[in-house]
C-alpha cells in the first residue's frame, strides 16, 4: 500500500491528543481521509475499540460512506499484518459500532434511557414529514380559532395587516414559515426574541436613524455604492488628466468627486447624509465644438 504524505496540519488532526480539535477546510480537502484516519490511529496506537468510539454525520450517506472507509482502511492495515488479533476483533465490533448520523445516535440515547425522562413512553417513534405537518395545520387552526373566540385585540391588527376575516390561510401560512425558518437555530425562541427586539425603536428614531440595524444597513449599501462611483470617476479624472484640452472635463469630474466624498464622510448621521444627498451641486459638462473626442 502506498503511503500517504499528510500535510503538517493534517498530521496535527489525526495524532492530537489532549485537546478538542476544530478541522475546517474546503470540500474535496480530505476532511473524510483524515478524520478515518485518526480512527485507525485510535484503534492502532491507542488500542481503542471502534465500537468506543463516536463517530456522528449530517446524513445516511455519509454514514454508511464513513464505515465502508473505516473497514476499507482496517483491511489494508491487515494485509500489512494479517496476524494482528486486534485489527481482527475491530472488524466485528464495526458492526456495532456508532458511525451514524446525529438524529440516530440522539434517537438511540433516548429509547435506551426513556426511563430518566418524564413522560416518555418505552415504545414512542418518530413520525414522518406527512404526519408532522398535519400536527402543526391541526395545531395553528386551534391556535387561531381561540383567538378569534376570545376576540384579542393584538391578534385582530395581525389579521388586518396580513390578511383578512375572509381568508386567513395567508397568515397561517406565514406563521409555519416563520416556525419552520427559525427551527434551524439552534436557540429558536431566543433568536426569536432578539429579532423582535431589533424592531424596538423607541427612542432611536429621535436620536438618530442610522443608528438602529435598518439605518445602518441602508447606509452601508449607500456607502459601497459610493465607493463604486468614486473609484470609476477617479479613473476618469486621471485619463482626462493627460489631456489639457480637456481641462474643464476634468474640473467638472473632479467637483463631482468631491461631492460623492463629502457624502460618504456624512453616512454616520442619517439627516446630515440626507441634506447633502438632496442637494448635489450638478455641473454642467462644458461643450466643445464637435463634442468630446477622443485623443490618440
Amino acid at each position: 500500500m502506498s503511503q500517504v504524505n499528510w500535510t503538517p496540519e493534517q498530521q496535527d488532526a489525526i495524532y492530537e491528543k489532549g485537546s478538542n480539535i476544530l478541522v475546517a477546510a474546503a470540500a474535496g480537502s480530505g476532511k473524510t481521509a483524515v478524520l478515518v484516519e485518526r480512527i485507525i490511529n485510535k484503534i492502532i496506537q491507542d488500542k481503542v475499540d471502534i465500537d468506543k468510539l463516536l463517530v456522528v454525520t449530517f446524513t445516511n450517506s455519509a454514514a454508511s460512506e464513513m464505515r465502508e472507509r473505516v473497514l476499507n482502511a482496517i483491511y489494508q492495515k491487515l494485509e500489512e499484518t494479517p496476524e494482528d488479533e486486534n485489527l481482527q476483533r475491530q472488524v466485528t465490533l464495526l458492526n456495532k459500532a456508532n458511525i451514524c448520523t446525529i438524529d440516530s445516535f440522539c434517537l438511540e440515547v433516548v429509547r435506551n434511557n426513556f426511563y430518566e425522562l418524564e413522560s416518555i413512553s418505552p415504545n414512542f417513534r418518530i413520525a414522518d414529514t406527512t404526519e408532522m405537518e398535519l400536527l402543526k395545520q391541526e395545531v395553528i387552526e386551534d391556535i387561531f380559532e381561540e383567538k378569534y373566540e376570545t376576540e384579542d385585540s393584538d391578534f385582530t391588527k395581525l389579521i388586518n395587516v396580513y390578511t383578512s376575516y375572509r381568508d386567513d390561510t395567508p397568515l397561517k401560512d406565514l406563521v409555519l414559515k416563520i416556525h419552520s425558518y427559525i427551527q434551524s437555530n439552534p436557540f429558536p425562541q431566543k433568536w426569536l426574541s432578539e429579532k423582535i427586539e431589533m424592531f424596538n425603536l423607541d427612542g432611536k428614531l429621535e436620536e438618530d436613524f442610522s443608528q438602529t440595524s435598518w439605518g445602518n444597513i441602508l447606509l452601508q449599501e449607500v456607502k459601497e455604492e459610493l465607493i463604486d462611483d468614486i473609484t470609476m470617476l477617479e479613473k476618469v479624472k486621471q485619463d482626462l488628466s493627460k489631456e489639457p484640452e480637456l481641462e474643464k472635463f476634468y474640473q467638472t469630474i473632479r467637483s463631482d468627486i468631491q461631492q460623492l466624498e463629502e457624502l460618504k464622510n456624512s453616512l454616520n448621521h442619517w439627516d446630515k447624509a440626507y441634506e447633502i444627498a438632496r442637494k448635489p451641486k450638478i455641473c454642467n459638462l462644458a461643450k466643445t465644438k464637435g463634442g468630446i473626442r477622443k485623443q490618440r
